[in-house]
């Protein structure tokens, strides 16, 4: 998760909300649209199609871009806690918002469960806590294409646990791309730089550094991937609204981020009793700008930008996005920050690249299981939804949007 994981929206479109269903079957005029204009028929499509095309590009821009800018931006605001907490707090706010604008607020709270969010979120949120940090301090560290196409290696590590804990398995091409995607990542990990006659060779505290930045973020990729899979499991035996269980992750991760803040503040003021409480707080907020929060809602929105590509796109045009998104991180890398990265990091880039479309591409034949999702009487929701059955940011084995 890249933050706290947001449900992928491809689910809200198939667990369609029992507080709406009976407002749906109120609505729903099939004799009308029967008779529908074609003219109306070609301006809805068309209308599906501009909204397919504006998602696809914001997802893109988002994916290329977010990198950069914790890099330009994030990284002077150095409690990363905070950052987490931030993220966090602007992920409930985009959570509440379409649960507010379509009403389903009132009934999703008054039927909340404690226990069933114990089954379902809790272990997950502990993990994306863990994992949250990792790639907060690995980002800052690496530089953008090295960090994307690690971060893009939880793709077999969800095929290899979805295969374990759910009996899913690949198909050949699948098995072909993620053999290519492990190929980019050796390479981005042995030559992803290159230095000029003009440079010096980078210091020992430089390599040992990325290394650390790099192990991070793989470590990261094994822990979305574990994350996805249980919520997954936990899914195809609850039925629950894809916003709520974002609310639930969000809460868990703040209050994870929380108590380590204060435990580091007592430990802190145990060891040096001449701190004064306007300089702590100070520091807390040490190197943050305008433009941080505005990197850290980019980041707070990404899932909800690959629910709606899914939504509107499906998961096989959600691949070209993330495409467009590797691409756009290797131009800003080489062009804005004059990062040369040798002939083994372009390699990497477009090993990377045509994995994730030849694993996006070519899925299994047999279909594989479903989490049980609520009924809903909208049969024209139900049809629009089949096509998405994707993971947190490429991968259609789990139900959530990382981030990342």
């Amino acid at each position: 998760m890249e933050g706290v994981a947001v449900v992928m929206m491809a689910t809200t479109a198939h667990a369609t909300s029992r507080c709406t269903s009976s407002d749906g079957a109120k609505k729903k005029t099939p004799s009308r649209l029967e008779k529908q204009a074609p003219s109306n028929i070609t301006s809805n499509e068309s209308a599906s199609s501009l909204k397919s095309s504006v998602f696809l590009v914001l997802l893109a821009l988002q994916i290329g871009i977010q990198p950069e800018l914790m890099k330009w931006y994030a990284k002077d605001a150095t409690n990363v806690s905070l950052r987490i907490t931030v993220i966090g707090i602007l992920k409930i706010l985009v959570a509440l918002v379409p649960l507010v604008w379509t009403g389903e607020w009132r009934c999703e709270f008054s039927s909340w469960s404690s226990r069933v969010a114990l089954r379902t979120t809790v272990l997950p949120a502990l993990i994306y806590s863990v994992q949250d940090y990792l790639n907060q301090t690995a980002v800052v560290i690496l530089d953008g294409v090295t960090y994307n196409v690690l971060n893009q290696t939880k793709i077999i590590w969800t095929a290899l646990l979805v295969y374990v804990m759910l009996g899913q398995k690949q198909s050949s091409v699948q098995v072909v791309a993620l053999v290519v995607l492990v190929a980019s990542a050796v390479l981005i990990a042995v030559g992803g730089h290159s230095h000029d006659g003009s440079q010096a060779k980078s210091s020992i505290e430089d390599d040992v550094l990325r290394v650390t930045g790099m192990g991070r973020a793989a470590i990261a990729a094994v822990l979305s991937a574990f994350a996805g899979t249980i919520i997954q499991k936990a899914l195809q035996k609850e039925a629950r609204n894809a916003y709520m269980v974002t609310l639930e992750l969000s809460a868990i991760n703040i209050a994870c981020c929380v108590w380590s803040n204060v435990a580091n503040r007592i430990t802190s003021s145990s060891t040096s009793h001449q701190d004064e409480g306007g300089a702590a707080a100070a520091s807390l907020w040490t190197g943050w700008t305008f433009m941080t929060f505005v990197t850290l809602l980019v980041q707070a929105l990404g899932g909800v930008l690959v629910g709606f590509v899914i939504k509107y796109s499906g998961n096989i045009k959600k691949s070209f996005a993330v495409v467009g998104g590797l691409l756009l991180t290797a131009a800003c890398e080489s062009v804005v920050n004059e990062t040369e990265f040798g002939v083994a990091g372009y390699i990497a880039t477009g090993l990377a690249t045509l994995s994730t479309m030849l694993y996006t591409k070519f899925p299994p034949t047999a279909s594989a299981p479903t989490p049980r999702l609520r009924k809903t009487e909208d049969a024209s929701a139900s049809d629009e939804s089949t096509e998405s059955s994707s993971d947190d940011e490429d991968n259609p084995a789990k139900r959530l949007i990382p981030a990342a």
